[in-house]
């Protein structure tokens, strides 16, 4: 039995100019993400590496991915199922921390080529630091810092892909999670005090 082209939609389809939700909100993130990073770089290259650098990350990634599920279950009609919201918030994902990634292969294999080893000094120095104030024997944190020292710090081409599936798995779980608090399924039977009759 053929569908009623007035009530069918394409799931993923945006009005308008017929842009996807999820591109058009994991644009956006992708870009916010890459202004977030180059004002820390041009205030302090430390700030991307403190603790509260990652929870707003991620606070700032899930808002932008809730605003995705919000905007396609309106787009919808103001219903959206579970599965559906976790798609796109995914996709947002996938797309905004893809954008993300790049830049970052960009800022330290091309705009700055000796931001790698500027970013091992500052992991150094704050590890020393923190173990200190937390009365680690010398012993241990020269051990600490002999493991940091030994790490690659540059931003390989393998590294960034391993970063993006890292960031895309996490998303997923971020999306499952939120994604129970978006999710509106539409009723089986329409309220029949919003039927016009004629």
């Amino acid at each position: 039995m053929r569908q009623d082209e007035n009530t069918y939609r394409e799931p993923y389809q945006d009005g308008g100019f017929g842009m996807p939700v999820w591109l058009k909100w994991g644009s956006i993130t992708g870009f916010i993400q890459v202004i977030f990073v180059i004002t820390q770089y041009y205030i302090d290259p430390a700030l991307m590496i403190v603790w509260w650098n990652s929870l707003l990350s991620v606070g700032l990634l899930v808002a932008l991915m809730v605003g995705a599920s919000l905007a396609q279950r309106e787009r919808d009609g103001g219903w959206i199922s579970y599965g559906a919201s976790v798609w796109v918030m995914l996709r947002v994902c996938m797309l905004g921390t893809l954008i993300s990634v790049l830049f970052m292969g960009l800022l330290y294999n091309v705009f700055d080529k000796g931001l790698a080893d500027q970013m091992k000094e500052i992991t150094l120095e704050q590890m020393e630091q923190m173990l200190e104030n937390f009365d680690v024997p010398a012993d241990e944190i020269e051990e600490q810092l002999e493991a940091i020292e030994a790490r690659d710090f540059t931003q390989t081409p393998r590294a960034l892909a391993t970063s993006w599936m890292i960031s895309v798995v996490f998303g997923l779980l971020l999306a499952l999670i939120a994604s129970a608090f978006t999710k509106k399924s539409e009723p089986l039977f329409a309220d029949e005090s919003t039927i016009t009759h004629e």
